[in-house]
């Protein structure tokens, strides 16, 4: 009697795990792994690091800009320099001009969008109270040439419309 009872348990357990795990449960599978890659940045972005210098121009007059920019990824930032072209010509540009700054900005494709800030102050400054902000655009970028527009603001003059800048490489 007590092996008949052992084995109508055993017969109820099997019957408890085959309906609770259920008869076509698929066997257990390896587990699989998934890799995530980051997007390669466009190609020229890295190309961009380094030291430029140029010329702009813009209503208050023809200036000289260089930049030392570093890349991670598809943004940018450096520090920035702003400075009349000629200090004597007596354009707003040859007093408010006298600037060091920074840049932001990002890069995708060929195409740039930076801004700069010079704020107010620094030592030798003509115009120490002012503070220019521009934000530029480019859509067709070399490792080695920016050729760019902008606008912004001088706090002291204005507005700043139809600014164009050439950077070269060093």
């Amino acid at each position: 009697m007590i092996s008949a009872a052992r084995g109508a348990a055993a017969a109820a357990a099997l019957a408890l795990c085959a309906f609770g795990c259920g008869s076509n449960t698929p066997a257990p599978t390896a587990p699989t792994t998934t890799t995530t890659t980051t997007p390669a940045p466009p190609a020229n972005t890295a190309g961009l690091a380094g030291a430029w210098s140029g010329t702009g121009m813009d209503p208050q007059g023809p200036e000289r800009l260089s930049w030392m920019l570093t890349v991670s990824g598809s943004a940018i930032s450096g520090t920035a320099a702003l400075a009349p072209l000629n200090a004597a010509d007596g354009t707003c540009a040859s007093c408010h001009k006298f600037k060091a700054g920074t840049v932001t900005g990002t890069v995708s494709g060929s195409a740039i969008a930076m801004k700069f800030v010079f704020p107010a102050g620094g030592d030798g400054v003509p115009t120490p109270m002012c503070t220019i902000i521009f934000e530029a655009s480019a859509s067709a970028v070399a490792s080695d040439r920016i050729e760019a527009t902008y606008t912004g603001d001088d706090t002291c003059e204005g507005p700043i419309v139809g600014g164009n800048f050439v950077m070269t490489r060093n």
